[in-house]
């Protein structure tokens, strides 16, 4: 029956309250889905691996590959479903479903690309909330600078960044309030917690300030403890753990893809490996909520185009030499500065690439298609 027949529309809703509204349906997306074909049917990406995709659906868990109209559609690797995706199928062949749709996202964690090539890489979709998880009990775990990288990609996918500073059972007394310090100074504004996930310490206060059908995602480096906090949240050993090298504290890679988990309380959960490396995938807006005291001192510069590194009437030069703001992060913010202006360099030059080979595509097929008319 058509998408504005009654029987269908009421046994869709039903399903859905049963199954989709459990993990994140809403009335948003039921608008945008009742502009859709109607012989597809919604679901959600909660596990991706490669091109093989598991969704839930209506009636239950389904894998499921891209079309191959999808593919030949598909301009880069950020135009294919990721974790949190909500996707439009056909019904499965062969115990398979066919993706044709990624519905409209609405936040997106990415970062660049490892290695050489100009490409986003979207991690996580559709998210509401991003823990950056790091450890406390010593290594290279926690770093300020690591923290603003983090946060620049947090805000600019268009969710909230939450810091949690995990294994704190493992920190001296002694050593806690520099941690948080350091955190509150990288990141003003956002919230941030202590906690240890093997004791349960700071866990309720973590997870009380979120509703069913919230979805965060987790993200930091390898080794911190963010597969253990998600069985710790959820009560059950929903993913393996292993230990840190005791010699130097580095991580190792468990998450081997990325998932996301129902747990008890209705949160969606997304755990995703450790991230060894992190380029950046964001422009200078995303930069200045990550650095928002030096956007705010900014505000207070002789020159509105004042790129800070020595210009007459400066007011964030005048806070380095008063000692207001830390020669560290300054620096910390002029490179990540440097980088996504060099980044945005190689998107335009790609940019013009991509067209002069789209028109080149053109202009062959315009002379063939006269050829033939001959």
């Amino acid at each position: 029956m058509s998408r504005d027949g009654i029987m269908r529309v009421e046994t869709m809703d039903e399903n859905r309250k049963n199954e989709l509204t459990n993990w994140g349906w809403n009335g948003a997306l039921e608008e945008q889905y009742e502009k859709r074909d109607p012989s597809l049917h919604p679901a959600r990406v909660i596990r991706e691996s490669g091109r093989l995709c598991l969704l839930v659906t209506e009636e239950g868990e389904l894998q499921a590959q891209v079309s191959g109209a999808f593919g030949y559609r598909a301009f880069s690797r950020s135009d294919f479903p990721v974790v949190g995706d909500w996707v439009l199928y056909r019904g499965a062949s062969e115990g398979q479903g066919v993706i044709e749709v990624i519905m409209e996202r609405k936040s997106c964690f990415s970062r660049k690309e490892a290695g050489d090539r100009t490409e986003e890489q979207p991690l996580a979709a559709n998210i509401d909330v991003i823990f950056l998880v790091f450890a406390v009990n010593g290594g290279r775990n926690f770093t300020t600078g690591g923290l603003e990288r983090y946060l620049t990609l947090a805000w600019e996918s268009g969710a909230r960044p939450v810091i949690v500073l995990n294994k704190a059972d493992l920190c001296p007394e002694e050593e806690r309030d520099a941690f948080l310090l350091s955190a509150e100074n990288s990141a003003p504004g956002v919230d941030i917690h202590m906690i240890s996930a093997a004791t349960g310490e700071g866990l309720g206060e973590l997870k009380s300030g979120f509703k069913a059908g919230t979805t965060v995602s987790l993200v930091g480096p390898s080794g911190v403890g963010k597969s253990t906090l998600i069985n710790a949240l959820s009560g059950a050993e929903l993913q393996k753990t292993s230990a840190q090298r005791e010699q130097d504290k580095r991580g190792r890679h468990t998450t081997t893809h990325r998932q996301m988990f129902r747990l008890p309380s209705g949160l969606l959960m997304i755990d995703t490996p450790g991230l060894r490396e992190l380029q950046l995938w964001a422009d200078e807006d995303a930069l200045d909520e990550a650095f928002r005291d030096i956007s705010a001192l900014a505000a207070g510069c002789r020159f509105r185009d004042c790129r800070h590194e020595g210009e007459p009437g400066c007011a964030v030069q005048e806070a380095l030499l008063s000692g207001e703001l830390e020669q560290r992060r300054y620096e910390s913010y002029l490179d990540l500065r440097r980088e996504l202006s060099y980044l945005k360099t190689r998107q335009d030059s790609q940019a013009a690439r991509l067209e002069r080979e789209k028109w080149k595509d053109i202009s062959k097929l315009q002379k063939a298609f006269k050829h033939r008319k001959r």
